[in-house]
């Protein structure tokens, strides 16, 4: 008799130890595929846990219509928003209960919004996560905030959407540890209404596609932030901005409004800000080295980032340490920063790229001192408050009315609000 053979599920970057990658066995156990040689008996997987054939008979759904706030582009197709998950009212909703349930841990501890609660800017504010049985990550919780524009997701950027990103943390053994997906799967299809849902919104049961796009709708729509006092600004409102504010924003490297008289005396773009943080999100979505994490005494980096993400044939030694470039906006809600929480206001962070970050052998060529004076760097972190969006949604205004188990009993959704053992 041939033995059964697995495909392990490569998912870079999961757990870093001494600066390796290391895919938890519970990770690489999460599918199976038929190898040469192999009996179908011996290979078979519950696919339809994963996805369905729809039928359209059944979908009761409308398309959902939605005006980003001033500042942002619009949710166009394709673009934006992927072909094959159009946003529709049902889905939102759905996404949304799904990404308050902690029925989607192992354990019922913790939800999408134990580690990127809208009131603490999509994040946790914490300097690295804390999943099930109170395991630390090795990661700062990155912002959710308009990753509807994101064309990667993580700090290294291994994944290439939402709706592949929102897969991740369900069988990640120290955020909400499911040895798989089915087992997630199954658990919510035993939530009669979420069967309902389901049917409804996509013409199918409960499946990880689905699950997945209902996620990644909810936090294409939710977590959208402009409106910020630069928004305005740059609508036409000069006074908007204090002049620490203008000032700041010409040294990030952004220009004034051509109606606006003040002359600031400062250098446009002495921050070199806009180096990176370019375009309506803030972002240039690419990775670098600033530094951070680098061991000069072990003469390593902690985390080797954006390497452990490429692919073999794509290892590049310049990403060694790179980490992709966060929005600045609702910065001043989203600390600490970087990718392992160690600065922990604006100001820090400041100073990081004030002084040319850490040296090492894979820095970012643009990383050097920048000279700026104490008042020049305050003008900046003062613009950067400025983009703080003023039409965010709450918590509140958010959490849902989870639905009940078959026996009645509903999980409390704002008790995973507040990680594991705090």
């Amino acid at each position: 008799m041939r033995r059964k053979t697995s495909r392990l599920l490569w998912i870079p970057g999961v757990l870093l130890l001494g600066g390796l990658i290391v895919v938890p066995r519970a990770i690489m156990a999460t599918a199976t595929e038929p190898t040469a040689g192999a009996s179908a008996e011996e290979t078979t997987s519950p696919t339809e846990l994963l996805y369905e054939t729809p039928n359209p008979s059944l979908v009761d759904d409308e398309p959902l219509v939605v005006k980003p706030p001033l500042g942002l582009p619009p949710l166009s197709p394709v673009s934006v928003v992927p072909a094959s998950n159009p946003l529709t009212k049902g889905k939102y909703e759905l996404g949304r209960q799904l990404y308050f349930d902690p029925r989607v841990s192992l354990d019922g501890s913790v939800s999408c919004a134990t580690c990127h609660n809208p009131d603490k800017g999509w994040t946790d504010n914490m300097k690295v996560s804390t999943g099930i049985d109170s395991l630390r990550g090795v990661r700062n919780s990155p912002t959710v905030t308009n990753t509807a524009y994101g064309k990667s997701m993580f700090w290294d950027g291994r994944e290439p959407s939402l709706e592949t990103q929102a897969q991740g943390p369900m069988i990640n053994p120290v955020e909400m540890g499911n040895p798989n997906h089915m087992g997630v799967v199954e658990r919510i299809r035993e939530v009669p209404a979420y069967q309902e849902q389901f049917a409804k919104v996509f013409g199918t049961s409960v499946t990880l596609d689905g699950m997945a796009k209902a996620l990644a709708t909810f936090e294409r729509v939710a977590a959208l932030s402009g409106n910020s006092k630069y928004d305005q600004y740059n609508a036409g409102e000069i006074d908007a901005l204090s002049e620490s504010e203008k000032r700041g924003m010409v040294l990030f490297g952004l220009r004034l409004h051509p109606e606006d008289e003040y002359e600031p005396e400062v250098e446009l773009q002495k921050a070199k800000c806009t180096l990176c943080h370019v375009g309506a999100n803030f972002t240039d979505e690419l990775y670098h080295n600033l530094g951070i994490g680098w061991n000069e005494e072990l003469k390593k980096h902690d985390d080797i980032g954006r390497s452990g993400a490429e692919r073999i044939g794509h290892r590049n030694e310049a990403s060694m340490g790179a980490f992709k470039t966060p929005t600045v906006r609702d910065a001043a809600l989203s600390g600490p920063y970087m990718h392992d929480g160690s600065l922990k206001t604006l100001e820090e962070v400041m100073d990081h790229y004030n002084k040319g970050g850490t040296p090492n052998p894979a820095l970012d060529p643009d990383m050097k001192p920048l000279n700026l004076t104490q008042q020049e760097s305050d003008d900046v972190v003062a613009f950067m408050k400025a983009l703080t969006g003023e039409d965010r949604k709450s918590t509140d205004e958010l959490l849902p009315e989870l639905p009940p188990d078959k026996d009645g009993t509903v999980p409390d959704a704002r008790a995973a609000l507040t990680p594991p053992g705090l």
